[in-house]
Order: C-alpha cells, then structure tokens, then sequence
C-alpha cells in the first residue's frame, strides 16, 4: 500500500518545501488521483477510494468517528521537508466542518506549530485543531512524518465527544495561560461559546474572569 506509486504531490506546491505528498482513502468520487482539499457540499460526492478496503484497521479508525466524513487521507512529509506557514479558512468547529489528525508515524524533531505554540502529537492520537488559524510544520528528524487526516462534518455525536473533558482539544486546556493578545483571547472566547459545549462555556468563564483581572 505503501510503494512509492500511490503517492500523489500535495497540490498546492508553492506551500512547501521538499517532499510532501498524499495518499487518498477517501475523496470526491472515490478517486485516487484527486487529493484537493475540497469543503463539503452538494456538488462534491465522497466516496470510499479501493485502497479504503484494503486498510481494515485504518478503517476501523475511521468508522470510530460516527461524523459524515469528507476526505481521508494518508499524507506523508517526508524528513526535510517544510510545510510553510498558512491557513485552512472555515477548517474549524464553530462553522461545521473540522480536520482530524492521527499520527502514524512521527519523530521528536517534528515541529507543528500552531500560531506560537508547538504541538507535540504522539503516535496512535487523535488531534483537532482550529487550523483557520495560522500553522506551519518542519520535519528536521531522520525519518518520514504519516499522519491519517480524516476531513468531516461536525455533529451531535462529535460535540458530545468533545464535551468530555478527557477529549477536549489541547490547546485550550489552559488557554488563559498562553501568551496571546486581549483580541486573541477574546476571539477564542467567541468561540468557545459558539460551540455551545459545557466544557466550552466552562473555559470561557474562566478566560473572561483571567482576561477582567489583568485588566483591573
């Protein structure tokens, strides 16, 4: 499943540096030659591609996440290689349509950034990120980065999910203690409430009692 033919370029070339490319599981009309990263709607039909059947546990991975799913890819960034910083516009919770990332394969010189904080994400994790906001990766390790994306739609199911403290996304398990600016923390104040979640609210209170103390 691996060999080096099934691998197709990340379209958008003038994005990164070195190698990076993807292999597709699922995409518009189940095809393997169509890695676009396209939103959700009428016109776009999501389809399984064959190599979704040959990979039994990445699919059982997948089916774990009972949301209506988009794309899903394996994408590889080979060691060297740049992802330069950039944004994902509407890839985010508050406007229904998230991305998921499970690492496959990783090393400790694998540098994700998300605005200015380095996330670490360890093999076999599930990650969401608001990834509208800005991101950029470098791989400086030895070994090749695979991590299995899944794109999909955000339901009843997955806003249970991530009102469950133990699933909460990372970056906002202490969001008050992070070196962003007053509009930043009340941009992500806005929306943690628009999510709608206990946990959400809960951050949010505690963001806006943070934020009313350092300005008293």
């Amino acid at each position: 499943m691996l060999q080096a033919g099934l691998w197709k370029d990340h379209y958008n070339r003038s994005n990164y540096e070195g190698s990076w490319s993807t292999l597709q599981l699922r995409s518009v009309d189940g095809s393997l030659n169509n890695n676009t990263a396209i939103h959700a709607g009428a016109e776009n039909i999501f389809k399984d591609t064959p190599l979704m059947e040959k990979c039994a546990y990445i699919k059982q991975v997948v089916d774990f996440f009972k949301i209506e799913k988009t794309a899903v890819r394996l994408m590889k960034l080979n060691a060297g290689a740049v992802i330069k910083p950039h944004s994902d516009p509407g890839l985010n919770f508050e406007e229904g349509e998230l991305r998921l990332h499970i690492p496959v394969i990783t090393n400790d010189q694998l540098f994700f950034y998300l605005q200015e904080e380095r996330l670490q994400m360890e093999e076999g994790t599930a990650w969401y990120m608001n990834l509208s906001l800005q991101h950029s990766v470098r791989n400086e390790g030895k070994t090749d980065r695979v991590h299995l994306v899944i794109d999909g739609i955000v339901n009843d199911w997955l806003k249970a999910y991530f009102n469950e403290p133990q699933h909460f996304k990372a970056e906002m398990e202490a969001p008050a203690a992070k070196d962003y600016s007053t509009a930043d923390k009340r941009k992500i104040i806005e929306q943690l409430r628009q999510m709608n979640t206990e946990t959400g609210n809960r951050l949010a209170v505690e963001m806006e009692a943070d934020l009313q103390q350092i300005n008293s």
